[in-house]
């Protein structure tokens, strides 16, 4: 207490200060004779107090703190006011010196400027005792600021969050107490607070004073650094407590900033040392960056301005943005080198500057656009967060239509005005290449190596197209830009990139309306209008251009034609736009202008054609967004699709049913997406978000046209979409019914497809067909005259399956209902007979057959007998294929008819199996739900037993037990007699069974008799759904299944195809009958035909992932599907692993080693082999698996029989993720592959496992690592010396026995030579007695010579010593 009351005391001594300085303000310091006087203010028991005070001041009680910190306040701003006071009278009187022009600019009276241009009369300087106060006070406020900040920067001055009571099991008194001592501390944090605020305040004033007024202050106005800065250094403090709202508004970091602008702006001497804090903030902390490019956008303060209008009219006012000059030039300096991740505290001081050049381009984009060249040196730095920066701030820098220079020389009556308009223009042109530039640093970094710039980069893309800033000249560009991102590899690029597409489509500069056949028409119209209406001296010239094109080549192309043409039009327009650059159509003739409005008019329609051109080439990229595994992808394609079906571009719709696949997705919010795009796009008034429906006819017209020509598996799709919609009440019931309107008016393919949409919506509700005026509809309609006349399939197929949705109830035979369905069962028993089939016509059965299939499918849901009706179609297609029905059979069968009898035949068998399952699924559910009855009675029995005095109604546990054993005997029983249908009845004994033989002699055709493409197609089929029924069958002729796989011929696709299909049921229905076979149909992997082979990893798949066929080394054919090269089979197999990969055990380990060594005895490229590995091997990430893995790959080194093997199984190896005990067995097994270290793809892998290694490797393991790499390169170096050594030795040796065998051949033909020569001596010898000396001498010669020739042409080295021996032979001859 008495301490306290001691620094109370020292209070009041410096409030006494206060209220003398205040009295006496000025003249306290005016001490004209030199005699200090020592009052309240300046006594020393004053100064001392407050010294101490300050000192002290963290350790002062909150009141006694604030008390301080308000007189210490008062006594700066009173220092201020007088300074200020003192100053403004000076500046009064020599007001004389400054007037101001209508122009509201500010300039000086000539006549009163010295020659220096400065005022005649100079200001006067305050007493260095006012100074020392004056520096004696601020510092002091910085001191006691300082500590409050630091305290800040701790957490200990506000204290909200510390000590509070959280015990609710404390008694009531406590919690009363600690509820009053928490708003004690609130109330002492908030003063804490008002404390802050003030110093800053104060610290502001004071600032502002020495800025403005520092002529006053100092002689020639050059301030002293260390007392002009101590405002800055405890405002840099501020700003680092300044992050989030809440802390800013706390360290009053807008006072800071103004507090930094002023000395900016008054005291250029500070600049480096601002700049160089500023930046070590910067790099320091995070939420800097954004408060100074706020301060570099805070004008010029206007007392500024007013004190100095003599600077400011004479040019020399501080540019208020020369510190944001001089922080950009200075972080175009910045050294980015070896910034990685290593160089950690580098690289985040770096991610902290760079956002400054994002903000400051956002705060001020006309100053950032003039100095964006001192940064863009780092678009080719290694940090990406420079290049982020960069490029938003050009995209900040482009939204704005910025004007070049805000000077207007106008202005000044001395300018020339021709002059004043070049440079203009000039200075505009030079900003148009800027921009242009800018624009193309913008398409070049949406490739860049950081996917944050690319993202960077599409988002400013979209700010521009968002705010009308995009230039027509760059929206082609963008668009084919934006199509090539969505191959992008990272989420987020493609995101935006998709949301760039909408954007260009809601702002495009054309139409609302981008369906292509208005703008075809209208720019083919144009063409003809222009080069019927060209120049003259223009159309002979083409028109010459044409004959010449085709007196060169008559078969002309019409695009060269096209070229000419192109070449002709630019040309007028050229012409047109040279005649007059500044006012084309006033100069122009009516009939010129006319032409150069049209070809205009051609520019931009052409330009609209390319820009729906580019959306329509760009189905891949959109399906790949639809097929991709992130959700995000798929909604943000989702949501395009619906805007592109606003604008009526084609795409929207082929899209949209690609998308309805995604119905099938098990993510929620996928489906979800897909309805409302279905929704908005086909039933919801645009732009509505759903709530306003479309009229009920354009409804049913979209349906129509999206059923119209979809494809099965869209059929499917849409039926699910429209469930649902029907469900949840979406699709109004008038929809319905003018469908039913159109199914009864219009034949053809509407009625087709009106039929379908009904029976999709029937799938949801039955009641939309279940009725019998309805069923008369479809009788007439769909199944009636127009149909067998016409064979209209589509509407008897269609039919078929809306029969399908009733639900059959049993009926009263002689109500109307019952009767149109008898009539439904006789129509749909004469499309399933073929009654009405052309037998000429192919085509005709082939699309007869999908309407008997669901004909047959009807018959089974709309009759209670369908056995009974199947035996009359295949007894009357009997009679009507053999000729049995008159008695006399043919001797020959049309093979269509064939055709259809089998698939009738087969369909029905199969129809009868599930018809079968279904009656004993329903026994079965009976009889379980009569022993639950059963079972709920005897409980009810035996619970009311004790109440009951008679035995007769007691029903005893035996009992139970015996009437629950013959309940399970009998569905023994059912089941025994279903299988025996489905073994031996359906085609064992019964009707069907007969045609059997036939079936298979046709599937056989031993003798080839049988070679119409419809028969065999339609009999194998046949031949797998009798399999499917018995597996006795199934077994007994799969063999013949096979072979006719074998030999079915290389054109007939859909032959292997569909048997392919049905393999794929065989092996799902009996897996043990067609395991042995599995080999075979792995083998139709290799098949030529694409569809082959994607139907066979399709059923692969869907067997491998069920468990039906067990995954063996066969599974290395799937493999290969990697390198595929169809791009469906490629994402198929990439399916099939990584589902293989989810599993606990993950069999592609297992798989692994057997893969690789069938992979590496394959005739495969390198890269092929490669790419799979690299695709399978990533799927190892277990520890074990990895050490396994690699000692496994490595005891395979010496079984290899070639260098290349060796380098793959390398290769394969540098792939694993390692750890330390790879590493380790790398390192024992080296005796394995050291042989092979020479080869320097084998060594490269091997170093690539070291680098690896060494990122991750704990220290204990560096050791093994350094002494493992050193081995392989001491084992490379030996292995490369010694097979250097071995093909020169293996060179030398083929040298030598190249040598060696001239040698002897050269000895042979001496020895033959030699040979030859004696023999010839002894005949000149026997021929010198009958001839005379001259001839023998002649003819002895030529014998001579000519085995000399012989003896130079065949040795080389030895033919001089011949030719000697030789002639010493002649001589002695002679």
């Amino acid at each position: 207490a008495t301490r306290s009351n001691s620094f109370d005391q020292l209070v009041l001594i410096i409030e006494r200060g206060n209220r003398s300085l205040n009295s006496d303000r000025l003249a306290l310091f005016e001490n004209p004779e030199g005699e200090q006087e020592f009052t309240e203010w300046n006594d020393e028991e004053r100064i001392q107090a407050l010294y101490t005070l300050v000192r002290k001041s963290s350790s002062l009680s909150v009141a006694t703190r604030t008390r301080l910190i308000t007189a210490l306040c008062k006594a700066v701003n009173i220092l201020c006011s007088i300074l200020a006071s003192s100053a403004s009278t000076q500046t009064t009187s020599n007001s004389s010196y400054i007037q101001t022009q209508n122009s509201g600019r500010n300039i000086i009276d000539n006549h009163n400027l010295s020659e220096k241009g400065q005022p005649e009369t100079s200001l006067t300087i305050v007493s260095q005792t006012f100074r020392d106060a004056l520096a004696c006070h601020i510092y002091m406020l910085y001191t006691l600021m300082f500590f409050l900040e630091s305290e800040a920067k701790v957490g200990k001055s506000l204290g909200l969050s510390t000590g509070l009571s959280n015990n609710k099991s404390s008694s009531n008194k406590n919690r009363k107490e600690n509820a009053k001592k928490d708003r004690e501390r609130k109330a002492e944090a908030e003063k804490v607070l008002a404390s802050r605020q003030a110093c800053a305040n104060a610290m502001f004033t004071a600032a502002h004073a020495m800025g403005v007024y520092k002529s006053k202050l100092w002689k020639r106005g050059v301030p002293d650094e260390n007392v002009i800065g101590l405002p800055c250094r405890i405002a840099y403090q501020m700003l680092e407590n300044s992050s989030g709202i809440v802390a800013r508004k706390a360290s009053s970091a807008d006072l800071a900033l103004k507090i930094i602008a002023i000395t900016v702006q008054t005291s250029d001497c500070l600049m480096s040392t601002i700049v160089s804090a500023l930046l070590d903030l910067m790099h320091s902390y995070e939420h800097i960056a954004a408060l100074v490019a706020e301060l570099c956008a805070i004008p010029p303060f206007e007392d500024i301005l007013v004190v100095d209008r003599c600077n400011l009219a004479m040019g020399k006012i501080s540019d208020s943005n020369k510190l944001a000059k001089e922080l950009l030039r200075e972080i175009g300096r910045l050294d980015t080198s070896n910034c990685t991740s290593d160089t950690g505290g580098k690289a985040s001081g770096l991610k902290h500057v760079a956002p400054f050049i994002s903000h400051l381009a956002e705060k001020n984009p006309h100053f950032t656009f003039q100095h964006i060249h001192l940064v863009l040196t780092h678009l080719e730095s290694d940090p990406y967060m420079f290049r982020s920066a960069i490029v938003t701030a050009i995209g900040h820098v482009l939204v704005r239509n910025i004007i070049s220079g805000n000077e207007n020389p106008a202005e000044n009556e001395d300018f020339d005005e021709d002059k004043i308009q070049e440079e203009l223009k000039k200075k505009n042109m030079n900003f148009t290449l800027t921009k242009e530039k800018l624009f193309d640093i913008l398409i070049k970094r949406a490739h860049d190596a950081s996917s944050y710039t690319r993202v960077a980069v599409m988002k400013s893309w979209a700010n521009l197209i968002e705010t009308d800033s995009l230039p027509l000249q760059r929206l082609l560009p963008l668009t084919e830009l934006s199509i090539d991102r969505l191959k992008d590899k990272t989420v987020m690029v493609r995101r935006s990139a998709m949301q760039i597409l909408s954007l260009l489509l809601e702002k495009n500069p054309f139409t609302h309306t981008l369906s292509p056949e208005p703008y075809i028409e209208k720019i083919n119209e144009l063409r003809v209008f222009i080069l019927s209406n060209l120049p003259e001296n223009i159309k002979l010239a083409m028109d010459s251009a044409l004959d010449e094109l085709e007196c060169m080549d008559e078969n002309t192309d019409a695009k060269e034609r096209e070229k000419i043409e192109n070449a002709a039009i630019e040309t007028a327009y050229s012409e047109y736009e040279s005649s007059s650059p500044d006012s084309k159509d006033e100069d122009l003739e009516e009939e010129d202008s006319m032409i150069y409005m049209k070809i205009k008019a051609l520019k931009f329609l052409s330009s609209a054609l390319a820009f729906i051109n580019l959306f329509e080439s760009a189905t891949t990229a959109f399906d790949s967004m639809l097929l991709s595994s992130n959700s995000s992808d798929v909604t943000e394609a989702l949501r395009f699709f619906v805007r592109a079906r606003h604008f009526q571009l084609p795409c929207a719709v082929t899209g949209i049913k690609q998308a309805l696949a995604l119905m099938w997705s098990n993510e929620t919010n996928i489906k979800d997406e897909v309805l409302n795009a279905f929704v908005e796009v086909f039933i919801s008034t645009p732009g509505s978000e759903r709530k306003k429906l479309l009229p009920s006819k354009v409804i049913a017209d979209n349906l129509l046209f999206l059923v119209g020509n979809a494809t099965v598996s869209e059929v499917a799709s849409i039926e699910e979409a429209m469930c649902q919609l029907v469900n949840n009440e979406v699709i109004p019931t008038d929809v319905f019914l003018l469908l039913w309107s159109i199914v009864a008016k219009t034949p053809g393919d509407a009625r087709a497809a009106a039929l379908l949409t009904i029976s999709m919506g029937a799938t949801a509700d039955p009641s939309i067909v279940d009725s019998s005026s309805r069923l008369r509809h479809l009788l007439d309609a769909g199944l009636g005259d127009h149909t067998e006349e016409n064979r209209d399939w589509k509407s008897a197929k269609a039919s078929a399956i809306a029969l399908q949705k009733m639900k059959i109830n049993k009926l009263d035979p002689g109500s109307a209902k019952f009767i149109v369905l008898e009539l439904l069962t006789e129509r749909l028993c004469a499309v399933a007979q073929g009654d009405w089939c052309d037998d000429i016509h192919v085509t005709d059965t082939q699309r007869w057959f999908g309407a008997a299939e669901q004909a047959i499918d009807a018959i089974f849901v709309i009759c209670p007998q369908p056995e009974k009706i199947c035996r009359h179609i295949i007894h009357n297609i009997e009679g009507s294929t053999f000729g049995f029905s008159d008695g006399t059979p043919k001797s020959s069968c049309h093979s269509l008819r064939l055709s259809r009898f089998f698939f009738v035949v087969s369909h029905i068998a199969l129809k009868l199996l599930v018809y079968a399952e279904a009656l004993t699924s329903s026994v079965r559910h009976a009889n379980a739900a009569k022993a639950l009855f059963k079972q709920e009675q005897a409980d009810k029995a035996k619970r009311s037993s004790s109440n009951r005095s008679s035995d007769n109604d007691f029903v005893s546990d035996d009992d139970i037990e015996t009437e629950l054993g013959v309940t399970q005997a009998e569905e023994a029983e059912v089941e025994s007699k279903a299988s025996d249908i489905a073994e031996t009845e359906i085609i064992g004994r019964g009707v069907i069974s007969l045609f059997a033989p036939l079936l298979i002699r046709i599937v056989a055709n031993k003798d080839g008799n049988f070679s119409s493409p419809t028969l065999m197609q339609t009999s194998m089929l046949a031949l797998c759904k009798f399999m499917s029924i018995s597996s006795s069958f199934c077994e007994k002729h799969l063999p013949l299944l096979f072979t006719a796989l074998g030999r079915a011929p290389s054109e007939d696709v859909t032959l292997r195809a569909n048997t392919v299909i049905a393999l794929g049921d065989l092996a799902f229905r009996f897996p043990n009958e067609v395991e042995p076979y599995t080999p075979r149909l792995y083998g139709c992997l290799r098949d030529k035909s694409t569809r082959v082979r994607r139907h066979t990893l399709m059923v692969l798949t869907h067997l491998i992932l069920n468990d039906m066929v067990k995954v063996k080394g066969q599974v290395c054919e799937i493999a290969l599907c990697l390198q595929d090269e169809e791009i469906r089979i490629r994402d198929m197999a990439r399916l099939l692993f990584n589902e293989l990969s989810k599993r606990s055990n993950n069999p592609i380990y297992n798989l692994l080693p057997d893969i690789v060594s069938r992979l590496s005895h394959m005739a495969m490229e390198k890269d092929q082999f490669r790419a799979i590995m690299a695709f399978l091997l990533a799927f190892i990430k277990k520890d074990r698996q990895s050490e396994l893995l690699v000692e496994k790959l490595c005891h395979r080194f010496p079984k290899c029989t070639s260098i290349s093997q060796k380098a793959d199984i390398a290769f394969c190896l540098a792939q694993i993720k390692v750890n330390e005990k790879c590493i380790k067995t790398l390192n024992d097994l080296l005796k394995f592959y050291k042989d092979a270290l020479f080869d320097e793809d084998v060594l490269k892998n091997f170093l690539s496992i070291v680098t690896k290694a060494k990122k991750n490797l704990k220290p204990e393991s560096k050791e093994t690592l350094d002494d493992w790499e050193v081995r392989l390169k001491e084992y490379s170096m030996a292995g490369l010396e010694n097979e250097q050594a071995n093909s020169k030795a293996q060179h030398a040796r083929k040298k030598a026995e190249r040598r060696k065998g001239q040698k002897s051949n050269a000895r042979k033909i001496l020895i033959s030579s030699q040979s030859e020569l004696y023999e010839s001596e002894s005949e000149i010898e026997d021929n010198l007695s009958g001839d005379d000396e001259t001839s023998v001498i002649s003819d002895d010669q030529y014998g001579i010579d000519k085995e000399n020739d012989l003896t130079e042409k065949l040795i080389g080295k030895d033919k001089e010593s011949i030719r000697k021996r030789n002639g010493r032979r002649s001589c002695k001859n002679i």
